[in-house]
């Protein structure tokens, strides 16, 4: 019989592999294009396209990233009133350095989903600062990957994918 804990294990360990797939494809999509983006290139279908691929995936690492850590802190038997509870959280065990960190990537996020009217020079400045904010939301996915290996919250398989997806990167 599967207690209801392991079941909460189950997903956060489904939910850190959904984050690694799209951390990977984040970094694969950045890989493909020249940086840093100019207006120019807002012209071109294919480096567009690839363009909104990079911003679609940024968008839902974070989006995905959220439902996690919302996941986790419940696990923990917190209670939270609204997110910022979680962002307090997460500053608290050294996921993130201050909740600014966080609202800094979500504005980010927000202004390149919904602003559909940016002119090029904006859109351009936006983009930019996506990709130098890519590493950041990478290593917030790595530190809660290890803060949940910390406080035993993924069950013995997820345990060992997690430490070895926290090693560091050989690129």
């Amino acid at each position: 019989m599967t207690t209801l804990y392991q079941e909460q294990q189950a997903l956060l360990g489904r939910q850190l592999a959904v984050l690694r797939r799209l951390r990977d494809g984040l970094r694969f999509s950045a890989s493909r294009l020249r940086w840093p983006i100019t207006a120019t290139d807002l012209d071109d279908p294919e480096a567009a396209e690839r363009l909104a691929a990079l911003n679609d995936r940024f968008a839902k690492l974070q989006d995905q990233l959220a439902g996690a850590l919302r996941h986790a802190h419940t696990m923990l038997g917190e209670r939270y009133r609204t997110f910022f509870d979680v962002i307090t959280w997460m500053a608290h065990e050294g996921i993130i350095t201050s909740p600014e960190v966080w609202l800094e990537l979500r504005t980010l996020r927000n202004q390149l989903t919904h602003d559909y009217d940016l002119d090029a020079q904006a859109a351009v400045r936006y983009l930019n600062a996506l990709y130098d904010n890519m590493d950041v939301l990478i290593a917030i996915v790595e530190k809660f990957a290890g803060v949940c290996q910390k406080y035993g919250l993924l069950s013995g398989m997820d345990r060992s994918a997690a430490s070895a997806e926290t090693m560091p990167d050989t690129e």
